[in-house]
């Protein structure tokens, strides 16, 4: 929980430095995150397989087949993230394609450049993340991703705010600085995995391989995954650039209530790896009891995580907002969105936990469907009718979200049980 929460805190100190300098800025950056963070989930999800491999060998005391899972999941990476990289090079073209506000083009489209070198480096950390994760190892993920929080804040201070120096370079600043701590966490984990004790033991070679058997079992793992998540996540940014097409204001109110509910979801991803391991652990040691036990209680953990969150969050939804601007303009859409995403929390986190218990028993297929029907048949119609044809704006959106979501709970519900319950057709 802390290591993802690591990676996404990153973001919320950009927006929050952004967002003092204005609302400009923080329309900026939230116009520039947008795209690169669609890209990015998308690109750890088709990474999925790493985690899964890793832990169903891990659990089958198959030690080697978990370093060809690394191995392989840095390939799929360092392709995936060159392939980003050229997406995002002609910047400005995307962000008007997306209709975002003329105020937020230039420095935006500077951003979203800086961020695309960004990607073949935070994805290669997944990678290396996943396979320690894998054999129960979280610890150097989690103490690498707060210290890059460190590094990430420091440059932010400099780059963003103009000190030592430096010219205040706004959204662009503070896509530098994220760039730059993104290389340098990949270097950290790289050279753990190249120093730890028992490398030999799992074949723990952090370096790219052309094996075709394990690539195409990723893929397979991977790819349905990647669409599912790129479906949750499209929903939720969609609904950021819906914002945009309301005017600056709701930009950067929307692109802050997210920021917010992705700041808290990061606990959720813990505990959903969490319940992948235990799972894909569970399945290897060939114990149906265990496969139960583990997604079950991370529901359970996960339930009683968010609920106190949102508890919290609606009563300090005016300090929240507080920090992410100054702006009353902002300040007065932003503190009654919070107070919608208190219930957006339960509802959230409690499918992406059960979409983690899915991922450690392979199963891929339903859990897309799910996906594709909660949020891109749900979730962005209703958003586009409610929030934008009927101009209800940042409120309709964010239920257009709760909907989705709510859908998307039940479905994989339904699903863990059932399979839980016939859990033969696992065993591998």
């Amino acid at each position: 929980m802390a290591a993802r929460v690591g990676l996404v805190m990153m973001f919320t100190v950009n927006a929050i430095f952004c967002g003092w300098q204005g609302k400009e800025a923080l329309a900026a950056f939230g116009a520039a995150a947008v795209p690169q963070v669609t890209l990015m989930v998308v690109g750890v999800g088709l990474l999925i397989g790493t985690i899964i491999m890793t832990a169903q060998a891990d659990g089958a005391e198959r030690f080697l087949e978990c370093g060809r899972a690394l191995r392989g999941g840095l390939t799929i990476a360092a392709i995936t993230g060159t392939v980003y990289l050229l997406i995002l090079l002609p910047s400005e073209a995307w962000l008007r394609t997306l209709g975002q506000p003329e105020a937020t083009i230039a420095d935006g489209s500077t951003a979203l450049r800086i961020f695309g070198y960004s990607l073949p480096g935070i994805l290669m950390f997944s990678a290396c993340s996943f396979f320690l994760e894998g054999i129960n190892r979280p610890w150097p993920g989690m103490i690498i991703a707060l210290a890059g929080n460190i590094l990430n804040l420091a440059l932010n201070w400099i780059f963003v705010l103009g000190n030592l120096g430096a010219p205040e370079m706004g959204a662009a600043g503070s896509a530098l600085a994220t760039t730059i701590t993104r290389w340098t966490m990949l270097a950290a984990i790289g050279g753990y995995i190249l120093v730890m004790p028992d490398r030999r033991k799992y074949a723990a070679i952090p370096w790219f391989t052309i094996d075709l058997a394990v690539l195409r079992r990723m893929l397979v793992l991977g790819l349905p995954l990647a669409f599912a998540i790129g479906t949750e996540t499209g929903c939720f940014n969609f609904m950021v650039i819906m914002s945009g097409w309301l005017g600056t204001e709701e930009l950067a109110t929307m692109y802050a209530a997210i920021n917010y509910t992705s700041f808290v979801y990061m606990l959720t991803l813990g505990l959903s790896t969490a319940a992948s391991v235990r799972v894909g652990n569970a399945i290897g040691r060939r114990s149906a009891n265990d496969i139960q036990r583990a997604g079950w209680t991370a529901t359970g953990l996960e339930f009683i995580v968010m609920a106190g969150l949102a508890t919290a969050t609606v009563f300090l939804a005016p300090q929240i907002a507080s920090l992410y601007s100054k702006d009353i303009a902002v300040l007065t859409l932003l503190v009654p969105a919070l107070y919608l995403t208190a219930l957006l929390f339960i509802v959230d986190g409690l499918q992406g936990v059960l979409m983690g218990a899915l991922r450690g028993t392979a199963d891929t297929m339903i859990p897309t469907i799910v996906y594709v029907v909660s949020f891109a048949f749900v979730g962005i119609p209703m958003g586009y009718i409610l929030g934008y044809q009927f101009g209800m704006g940042v409120p309709a959106l964010i239920w257009s979200l709760i909907a989705a979501l709510t859908l998307a709970t039940a479905g994989l519900s339904w699903r863990f049980h059932r399979l839980s319950r016939q859990s033969e057709g696992l065993w591998r």
